[in-house]
């Protein structure tokens, strides 16, 4: 299938953090909304938890989206669950996202890698692209995927 010319007008579009306009922004609730819309891509934002799990959040922090404080990285993938990102909605995982998206076969994905290779947090950066990238593998998405960074750096180790 070619994900990438399957309309009839050859426009594409995109969901930005799911159906964030209406819904909870990077939430299950939202992709699935932007999936019955009918749209051909959902974008979201992949951060790194303490204990190393992979979630779909773009503030480093948890204050405008949740109802935390502080780091998302300071908190494991159990006490993030515990938060409310929005009308009861939960911090999805990417684990979580895959599994929906397995279901719809036309649909792609847009993964914006949000931990970048800056100074002591360069180690970790890269971990964190190399789970993404073994994650995509696995689930053979490969040709359903943009990777997305705003970091030249981390561009260049994944290219």
């Amino acid at each position: 299938m070619d994900y990438w010319t399957q309309s009839e007008r050859n426009i594409f579009v995109a969901a930005h953090r799911g159906w964030c306009e209406k819904y909870p922004e990077n939430t299950m609730l939202a992709f699935k909304k932007a999936i019955d819309l009918g749209v051909d891509q959902i974008e979201t934002d992949i951060r790194i938890t303490k204990d190393n799990e992979l979630v779909l959040i773009h503030d480093a922090t948890l204050e405008r989206t949740t109802n935390g404080t502080g780091k998302v990285c300071e908190y494991t993938l159990a006490e993030l669950k515990q938060l409310d990102a929005g009308k009861g909605e939960q911090i999805p995982t990417l684990r979580e996202l895959l599994d929906l998206v397995k279901d719809h076969p036309t649909i792609t994905l847009d993964l914006e890698f949000k931990e970048y290779p800056i100074g002591d947090w360069e180690k970790t950066a890269f971990c964190v692209c190399d789970k993404i990238l073994a994650m995509v593998e696995e689930y053979n998405f490969a040709k359903r995927c943009v990777i997305n960074s705003f970091n030249q750096k981390l561009n260049e180790y994944i290219y």
